[in-house]
């Protein structure tokens, strides 16, 4: 198996059919039949259930594909890597993020950076922390902003700014006593929507996240909060609170998700819960190109938490 096998099969893959395929890679269809039946020998697995108008993809296939394209992102990166060295500022940076910092704060600080060195391109992924932590892994991306706790014995970071978590609700249940904030022991009764992180497949796997925080401020202060809904995705939970289904319990930075929606975000006070504090992460012991390096001079900026300096990079 060589390259060339997995950018045909990943192209087979993304357009459903063989002859699709061929138009794309702009070769004959029988030869890519061909590399194709001599890729599922080599294997000696079958990674696609023949049908009449299309391939299906077995587990096997699934499971293949999704290397593929870590692989062949990581030969992208690495000719880039090396481009980079020979001509300077100029490539590519790729970053995974949190939803709900990259709805705001990420492109502010982007928009920054870019300014200063105008020939960067960037991938961006998002993710919750698990997926991002799993991207840095198996380096896909180079630096990652995800929520804490990390395994400081894996990654760097530079812890940044706080935020505190918030109510997002429709007018519906906005009681109007104040228009900033809200008493925790005003959400007893009403249906509240947290935030509950996947369990990730990699090592880092962490599942505390504003259920946990909240939940448990709530039997401090006497009563059991009702719980109408649980999601790992807090676009699906804000825009529940769209449609007054409850409240969604989120950082205080998801305000910028969905705008113009009539949302109202309200801070909970006594108590005040901080979110779990945000960082940007690389993997310890990995070359990082000169771009990550300046991105994250650039981060460091500001930031009075810093845990981690540049003085762990790997030339």
């Amino acid at each position: 198996m060589d390259i060339r096998h997995l950018k045909y099969f990943t192209t087979i893959v993304e357009e459903g059919t063989i002859s699709s395929a061929a138009k794309r890679l702009n070769i004959a269809q029988p030869p890519l039949s061909m590399q194709l039946k001599q890729l599922e020998s080599e294997l000696g697995i079958t990674l696609f259930e023949r049908h009449t108008r299309k391939l299906i993809l077995t587990e096997e296939g699934k499971i293949l594909y999704n290397r593929a394209k870590e692989i062949m992102e990581l030969i992208s990166r690495t000719f880039e890597e090396m481009k980079e060295l020979s001509d300077g500022m100029k490539g590519t940076l790729a970053i995974g993020t949190i939803t709900s910092f990259g709805a705001k704060i990420l492109p502010d600080k982007i928009r920054d950076f870019q300014q200063s060195y105008p020939n960067i391109q960037f991938q961006v992924y998002e993710g919750d922390p698990n997926r991002i932590m799993e991207l840095l892994e198996n380096r896909i991306i180079e630096l990652g902003i995800v929520r804490l706790p990390i395994d400081n014995k894996i990654f760097n970071h530079i812890q940044l700014s706080d935020e505190p978590i918030v109510a997002a609700m429709s007018s519906k249940w906005d009681l109007g006593i104040n228009h900033r904030y809200i008493s925790l022991k005003e959400l007893k009764g009403k249906p509240l929507m947290f935030l509950r992180r996947q369990k990730g497949t990699s090592i880092y796997s962490q599942e505390i996240y504003t259920i946990d925080l909240v939940q448990n401020a709530c039997l401090s202060a006497g009563f059991e909060p009702r719980i109408v809904c649980e999601s790992s995705d807090i676009i699906t939970i804000l825009t529940w609170a769209n449609h007054e289904i409850g409240i969604a319990i989120v950082p205080k930075n998801a305000k910028y998700l969905i705008p113009n929606s009539g949302l109202i975000f309200k801070e909970i006070i006594n108590p005040t819960i901080m979110a779990k504090p945000s960082a940007l992460i690389w993997l310890k012991d990995r070359y990082l190109s000169n771009t990550s390096r300046k991105f994250i001079e650039y981060f460091s900026v500001g930031h009075s938490k810093t845990e981690s300096t540049t003085e762990n990079y790997q030339d």
